[in-house]
């Protein structure tokens, strides 16, 4: 029982190592995957340092001259808000306008009253004047009879009041159109301060589209000089797989060209992903020789896996073989179409920029006349065992 026991301990022991070591394995390739992501993140054959450098700046760039563009629509947005606040101004400048006419209009009416009221005065006051104040027995001595007195002293009394009664009324005429005066005045002045507020507002606004949409602009010329960099530094690295030759027409029998440049890398068929140059050399085997080829890696590596499987990899081109390449960071494959009678080749090929129908990644291009010294080749139709 006590060895039972311990062979339990034991295979609990490596039972633990065991998944420690598959955690570790996955926890690696886990970290692999997610540095491939971010190779995977740049354009085809942009792997030297001034090329990511560039394509990283025009990212930025790009986002940059996006956020100003955004900021100037929004400040665009506040302008045409202001706009309809200064129209609204206007139209409220034009009704007080109309309103201050109106109120000029009274106030020319009560001039002309308070003309009037100081004309009625005026002849009270002389009237009082030669009239003078008389006591009552002297007015009593000079009346005929006592009706003649009642009336002498309703007379004067009638005048001390409407003399009263006119001064009150231009005083109170005179205070009115004072007010009228001032209040006018303040609708108007009001209306124009907030009009003026609006006004500068907008033009501070205007400054401020044109400033960020000027800034958009040199981000815009930034990102594309930066994309101008990247291109020129992947169309030397895509370069390196020519070795001369003039780009020709070519016969294409893949059978997914239909998706091409469209699906480039999208899913993995024969050979590689789809549209990838390691994708239409497998697919020229199988069409060619039926072989199928399914994980011989990354271009640069098919040279060792073909060595692997028992096939011939010298630096004889030879019609219907696999060339390849192992510069740049993925290396890259083509299909021998043909041996010319100078020794040149004729090549079939995608993913390469350099020969590509479209001038994009992942498309079908084909060249004559390559030097072929450069390349080494995958003999499919002769093996060592």
């Amino acid at each position: 029982m006590k060895m039972s026991q311990k062979h339990k301990t034991i295979g609990l022991r490596s039972l633990i190592a065991g998944l420690v070591l598959v955690c570790t394995f996955l926890i690696t390739q886990i970290i692999f995957l997610e540095n491939d992501e971010e190779v995977q993140a740049y354009p085809y054959g942009c792997v030297t340092q001034a090329c990511r450098e560039a394509a990283d700046r025009a990212t930025a760039s790009e986002a940059r001259a996006k956020e100003l563009a955004a900021y100037a629509n929004t400040l665009e947005g506040e302008v045409a808000r202001l706009n309809a606040e200064i129209a609204a101004l206007e139209d409220e400048i034009t009704r007080n306008q109309a309103i201050a006419n109106d109120l000029n209009a009274q106030i020319t009416l009560n001039q002309e009253k308070l003309t009037l009221q100081q004309t009625a005065l005026a002849k009270l006051l002389v009237t009082m004047h030669f009239e003078g104040e008389t006591d009552t027995i002297a007015m009593l001595a000079s009346s005929k009879s006592l009706g003649d007195f009642a009336e002498k002293q309703n007379r004067q009394t009638n005048v001390k009041n409407q003399v009263t009664t006119s001064t009150r009324t231009i005083r109170e005429l005179k205070e009115e159109l004072e007010k009228q005066k001032a209040s006018v005045d303040a609708l108007i002045a009001s209306t124009e301060i907030s009009r003026n507020e609006a006004t500068n507002k907008r033009n501070q606004q205007a400054s401020l589209i044109a400033r960020y949409e000027n800034d958009s602009a040199a981000y815009q010329r930034d990102s594309e000089a930066a994309r101008q960099t990247m291109q020129r530094e992947i169309a030397a690295e895509i370069a390196k797989y020519n070795n001369g030759g003039v780009v020709g027409e070519g016969y294409n029998s893949y059978p997914y060209r239909d998706r091409c440049p469209r699906d480039n890398v999208g899913y993995i068929v024969v050979g590689g992903y789809v549209c990838q140059c390691t994708s239409y050399a497998g697919w020229k085997a199988q069409e060619r020789w039926g072989i199928y080829i399914s994980s011989w890696g990354d271009a640069k590596s098919w040279g060792y896996s073909a060595q692997r499987y028992g096939y011939v990899v010298d630096s004889n081109p030879a019609p219907h073989a696999i060339a390849y390449s192992t510069a740049g960071i993925y290396g890259h494959v083509m299909w021998v179409e043909s041996v010319n009678s100078n020794g040149t080749i004729n090549l079939t090929e995608y993913n390469n920029t350099a020969s590509s129908k479209s001038g994009l990644p992942g498309d079908f291009g084909a060249r004559y006349n390559v030097n072929p010294y450069l390349y080494r080749y995958i003999h499919l139709d002769q093996r060592l065992w």
